[in-house]
């Protein structure tokens, strides 16, 4: 799905990432460390379908830890608080990815703009996914 489908809506270098949110709900309800392995694991796999070693892998890493701050427990579903960590882990992420593949070529504005647009993409997708998934486990 992200490959095929969510990668064409490009929208000033972000694209929704429906991934993040699965490496958020892994982070939120199993911890920091089991978020980070699986932010890994789900970068690598898309770094081996796009040809792109690293760069996906990195990105994810660095928004798995970043959910992984934002555990709960007994409420690892709770809607505000998977909002937040989705778009704290959605950011870090894009900044990630932004620095690796581009590094400082690109104007303050564009980091700025990408971070902004690929944010907004990934709690629409994340509010979607908890109304339809999350808020029923």
């Amino acid at each position: 799905m992200q490959q095929f489908f969510l990668d064409r809506l490009l929208l000033y270098g972000a694209t929704p990432d429906a991934l993040i949110i699965w490496a958020v709900f892994i982070a939120r309800r199993e911890g920091q460390s089991i978020g980070t392995t699986a932010g890994f694991l789900i970068g690598l796999m898309m770094d081996l379908l796009r040809g792109t070693l690293g760069v996906d892998a990195f990105s994810k890493t660095v928004s798995g830890f970043s959910a992984g701050f934002f555990r709960e427990v007994d409420r690892p579903s709770a809607r505000n608080e998977f909002l937040l960590a989705t778009a704290v882990a959605s950011l870090s992420g894009v900044v990630a990815f932004n620095l690796v593949s581009y590094g400082f070529t690109l104007e303050w504005w564009q980091y700025l703009l990408s971070a902004g647009v690929g944010m907004g993409y990934n709690l629409v997708l994340g509010y979607i996914a908890y109304v339809l998934v999350l808020q029923r486990l």
